[in-house]
C-alpha cells in the first residue's frame, strides 16, 4: 500500500490534494518548534498584561477594518 501511494504521490499534480496531504502530514507531527516558541511568547505576554486582550466583538471590528 505504500509503494502504491508512494508512486502516485510523485506524479500528482494537483496542488489543493498536495496542500491538505502536507496539512494531514503537519497536524499528524504536532505542533513545530517555531509554533511552539510563538505560543510561548504570547503565553508570557498575556501573563504580564492580562488585561491587554480584545474581546470577540473587538477582533471581528479589526479584521473588518483589514480587509
Amino acid at each position: 500500500m505504500k509503494i502504491d501511494l508512494i508512486h502516485w504521490l510523485t506524479e500528482l499534480q494537483d496542488q489543493k490534494v498536495l496542500e491538505k496531504l502536507k496539512a494531514f502530514k503537519d497536524q499528524q507531527e504536532g505542533l513545530s518548534e517555531a509554533h511552539k516558541a510563538l505560543l510561548d511568547d504570547r503565553i508570557a505576554a498575556y501573563k504580564a498584561n492580562p488585561k491587554n486582550t480584545l474581546n470577540w466583538d473587538e477582533v471581528m471590528k479589526e479584521l473588518d477594518k483589514n480587509q
